[in-house]
């Protein structure tokens, strides 16, 4: 029977693209269900621009004439140069994810669906009432709208969780399971209530020290079901600070257990120890629907398509209007460059390096890799893309780079067409879920460096775990200066000299094109090919579409 089903997305691309993504294989595999999806106003140009490339990679553009892409709220509206530089600073109780009004509003936009009555959107477009909603799906980071949606029309709500299971209980499992919440929020309640513990520190710094160093883990000490053990600091590795992560934990626990499933980006067969973790405090249904990817992305490569898919990668900036490539009059410069590489180095000859769209390492730091990089007698070629509003490179060492013919720096790269590319060896990163799945969907080794959240976790479960990349620990400039757990009966000193730095990223380099990258390649290749396997039809992935469609039609079901 026909059924409606809303998902409120999160701007952030990391975020928001892949969601697009579900909302097309929701269409695809539900014939019967329509889907309103809530994006913010911002950002529904990038939406829909994933969601067509999606279709028409698959040749299923019909899929789109059940998905309403709805824009509403501007998360960013009040987010001007003065308030960012404010930001870190902001006591983060003031600080929500979604700004009041635009709870108001996606609050307003819901009630009227189930109350079957038009209402307007972000543009003044009206939306006339169809059949009332049955399901909703939020991104993680809905804290702050969803629980009441559900307590008020106690209809079945799952989340999208877009990281693996290892960090989604770090970040939001029991405490006893090695999670945060709901001790952290607790603990700096009870620190800013008690002055003989407070010291004076504003609730800011109380946040940002508890993030760090938790009470709640007397030995310091946090065990993960499915990651070798690690300090707590290492969960905050560098210096950035975002306020909005103590409303992620905050307002996301308690949504998660309200909630009646996750839905996740993994597969099974990758995340068992780490799935059996989520089980351990969560008591609704767990689905790994993989990573949202359009089909195309796991066919074989060839320069055509390499150049194809990178022809309809969705532009993403902040805060700027973006747009999609239109990769027509061209080809684009990183898929040249790689077509160039692999013709006068052979294969898996380039590093792809990206910290994403938000994160942006110590500038003294990321020089120490490019001349490590350049400093190589065997060329390791390399793409730079510098799209955080806070990446900066001096115009000397960008010369540098430049006249030596091996790196190529852009503001923005296709990187998922780069990741299928025969030339790519590996890809630095920050290790957020989006990149993180993407490439493991590919194959591609990642060196990681991580800043914050979900990042270290998802750093360490590749180095580690999956034995599919490394992990550079002496750029660590994070609050706290503690040792890693791994390396030795000891644990590794973090110094914070330049010399560690340089001698961490010379060894990894050499690493990496030594055995222990070709054993770590082939890892990655392995993982590739689960995750292939998964989507093949009658998959583990349909199986747990099959068994959302179960759920949502048991919940919904008249009573007798």
């Amino acid at each position: 029977m026909p059924a409606h089903w809303v998902i409120f997305s999160y701007f952030a691309w990391g975020h928001l693209r892949p969601v697009s993504n579900l909302a097309v294989t929701l269409a695809r595999k539900f014939p019967d269900v329509t889907i309103s999806c809530i994006v913010d106003a911002d950002f529904v140009s990038q939406s829909l621009g994933e969601m067509k490339r999606n279709v028409s990679l698959g040749h299923d553009e019909w899929a789109l004439d059940r998905i309403r892409l709805i824009p509403l709220g501007r998360t960013l509206a009040a987010f001007t140069p003065e308030f960012a530089a404010l930001y870190p600073t902001l006591d983060p109780r003031l600080a929500p994810i979604t700004p009041p009004a635009d709870v108001q509003t996606l609050h307003a936009a819901f009630h009227a669906m189930m109350e079957e009555r038009p209402f307007e959107d972000a543009t003044g477009k009206t939306w006339e009432p169809i059949t009332k909603p049955n399901f909703i799906i939020s991104d993680m980071m809905l804290g702050n709208v969803c629980p009441a949606l559900k307590k008020k029309y106690d209809l079945p709500l799952y989340i999208w969780y877009g990281g693996s299971a290892t960090s989604l209980t770090r970040a939001l499992g029991a405490t006893e399971k090695g999670g945060r919440a709901p001790s952290y929020v607790e603990e700096c309640h009870a620190i800013e209530g008690s002055p003989e513990k407070r010291m004076g520190r504003s609730f800011s710094d109380i946040a940002i020290d508890v993030w760090a160093r938790s009470s709640s883990f007397q030995d310091d000490i946090i065990h993960v079901k499915g990651l070798p053990p690690f300090y707590q600091w290492e969960d905050f590795p560098q210096k950035t600070w975002y306020p909005a992560a103590y409303d992620w934990v905050a307002a996301g626990h308690p949504m998660f257990e309200l909630s009646d499933g996750i839905l996740l980006p993994t597969v099974a067969d990758i995340e068992l120890e780490g799935l059996a973790g989520v089980m351990d405090w969560y008591g609704g249904t767990v689905l790994c629907v993989g990573p949202q990817l359009p089909a195309e992305y796991f066919n074989h490569y060839s320069a055509e398509s390499s150049s194809q898919l990178a022809s309809t990668e969705v532009q993403y900036d902040l805060p700027g209007v973006n747009k999609m490539a239109s990769g027509k009059a061209q080809v684009d410069p990183c898929i040249a460059f790689l077509d160039d590489a692999l013709d006068r180095y052979g294969a898996h000859s380039v590093i792809y390096i990206s910290f994403g769209s938000v994160f942006f390492p110590n500038e003294r730091h990321i020089q120490i890799l490019f001349e490590r990089m350049l400093g190589i007698d065997d060329p390791m070629a390399f793409i730079f893309t510098t799209a955080a509003p806070n990446a900066f490179l001096s115009e000397e060492f960008t010369k540098k780079i430049e006249e030596s013919k091996r790196g190529l720096i852009v503001p923005w790269a296709p990187q998922q067409a780069i990741l299928a590319h025969l030339a790519i060896g590996a890809i630095i990163s920050h290790c957020g879920g989006g990149g993180t799945f993407e490439s493991l969907s590919h194959g591609v080794p990642v060196i990681g460096w991580p800043f914050f959240a979900d990042q270290p976790t998802h750093a360490l479960w590749m180095s580690e775990v999956l034995d599919t990349g490394f992990e550079l620990v002496q750029v660590r400039d994070g609050p706290f200066k503690g040792k890693a757990y791994r390396g030795g009966i000891n644990g590794t000193e973090i110094t914070g000299r330049d010399e560690a730095v340089a001698k961490e990223m010379e060894e990894v380099l050499s690493a990496l094109r030594g055995e222990e990258g070709k054993r770590k390649r082939v890892n990655a290749q392995k993982v590739k090919q689960l995750i292939r396997d998964a989507h093949r039809p009658g998959g583990q992935i349909q199986q747990h579409l099959d068994a959302l469609d179960r759920y949502v039609n048991a919940t919904n079901e008249p009573a007798s």
